[in-house]
């Protein structure tokens, strides 16, 4: 039976081959990463508005002044208005911005960890 021997550059074939794949990975995750934070961003500022906009409707802001007005006589009802306070809370607007903020800081770690992968994978 005739064995067939590897050449002698076959190992360094299949290693430089691996590298080139890990680095190829490493760039797509980069990107993608990227682009992420970058939508994410984007649902970040417009939830932000949004949330804004739904703390002047739902006249939640006012309770809130109402809070910091400095007037002893808030104290006494501070029961009710932070009944009314929970009450007029915009949740919806609440969960999205916090969705949205989850989502750019998962992403913000996603393009640091995959940033430090692809500076190995270039070394």
């Amino acid at each position: 039976m005739d064995r067939l021997k590897p050449s002698k550059n076959l190992r360094q074939n299949i290693v430089s081959g691996i590298a080139r794949e890990e680095y190829r990975q490493a760039k797509i995750y980069l990107l993608m990463s990227s682009l992420a934070f970058t939508a994410s961003l984007a649902g970040v500022i417009l939830s932000l508005k949004y949330l804004i906009k739904g703390f002047y409707e739902s006249g939640f802001y006012q309770y809130l002044s109402l809070l910091f007005s400095g007037d002893s006589l808030v104290l006494n009802y501070l029961k009710e208005l932070s009944y009314s306070l929970i009450e007029t809370l915009p949740i919806l607007e609440v969960a999205a911005f916090l969705t949205a903020l989850g989502f750019l800081i998962w992403s913000g770690i996603s393009i640091i960890t995959n940033t430090h992968r692809f500076i190995l994978r270039t070394n």
